[in-house]
């Protein structure tokens, strides 16, 4: 497995596996006679989104980033979403030798299907909603309180991607640490709130001996997210998105920070370089 050092940690790549979305609604505004020069799509008009969860190898903590899409859904959401089974969250953390109970802290981003449904788990011969459980049962898990209040009242926009058997067991558990604004929930592990995608979505920055990775999250989830006017038409503050994103970028470059790609499909982490336009890739550091 691949493995990038940071100091006294190691970052490795734990992937949930691969799902699909419209391809148009990963693009907001740009029309399909520009994406479509960069991403594939099949017949019903579905692209390939990668989940890129990050998990930080660092002395007496295994911290997992980000929790994928989980597999508690209908066979009619498996379908539309063409989900399968042959790489799962559960099954990349065993290649790294690692079991759900090693699993000490997780943060995730925000709390939107396809990055906490990993969170929990039905219970094996259970019925569903009521048997969802924690998957990590010795981890803590940190939340923005906005992004949790967000999850737990959803409106009509937002109701079919808050779903409750993703989060809710885990305040049940006595595992959910709630968080107000930037903060370093574990030490050399930031938090910094940037809004955009949701308004209460965080990145991530872990820090070790001078050396720093961003985990961008749903501000930059792909590579071509790179340039500023390309945000997810599933972004509910899209101007926000843009700002917070271009000072992560300015940041990333003048310090030459690692920035880590949730969503993208060739490309899970990398530096940057200026660009004429906007920054561009400098070095892969992983392949997706």
């Amino acid at each position: 497995m691949p493995i990038v050092k940071l100091g006294k940690f190691e970052l490795l790549p734990i992937s949930d596996g691969l799902f699909k979305l419209d391809g148009g609604a990963l693009f907001g505004i740009v029309p399909k006679a520009l994406w479509s020069k960069i991403v594939e799509t099949d017949e019903l008009n579905r692209t390939y989104l990668q989940t890129n969860c990050m998990l930080v190898r660092m002395p007496g903590h295994n911290v997992l980033i980000e929790c994928g899409m989980g597999r508690k859904y209908s066979e009619k959401l498996q379908a539309i979403y063409d989900l399968h089974d042959d790489v799962t969250l559960v099954k990349s953390l065993a290649k790294a030798a690692l079991q759900p109970k090693d699993i000490s802290a997780v943060i995730v981003s925000h709390l939107h299907l396809d990055h906490a449904g990993c969170c929990t788990q039905f219970r094996p011969g259970s019925e569903p909603p009521a048997a969802a459980a924690p998957t990590f049962p010795n981890a803590t898990y940190y939340v923005q309180r906005g992004e949790w209040e967000c999850a737990t009242h959803p409106n009509p926009a937002t109701r079919g991607t808050y779903l409750a058997e993703n989060f809710v067991p885990l305040q049940k558990a006595g595992q959910l640490q709630l968080l107000d604004g930037d903060c370093e929930p574990i030490p050399g592990i930031s938090v910094r709130r940037t809004g955009g995608h949701t308004q209460y979505h965080q990145s991530i920055l872990v820090e070790s001996d001078g050396q720093t990775v961003v985990f961008m999250g749903d501000i930059c989830p792909f590579a071509f997210n790179l340039r500023p006017a390309y945000n997810t038409s599933f972004d509910h503050y899209p101007l926000d998105s843009m700002r917070e994103k271009g000072r992560i970028f300015d940041e990333a470059i003048r310090n030459n920070w690692i920035v880590w790609l949730y969503h993208d499909t060739k490309i899970t982490a990398a530096t940057l370089k200026p660009g004429k336009e906007q920054p561009e890739i400098d070095q892969v550091l992983l392949a997706t």
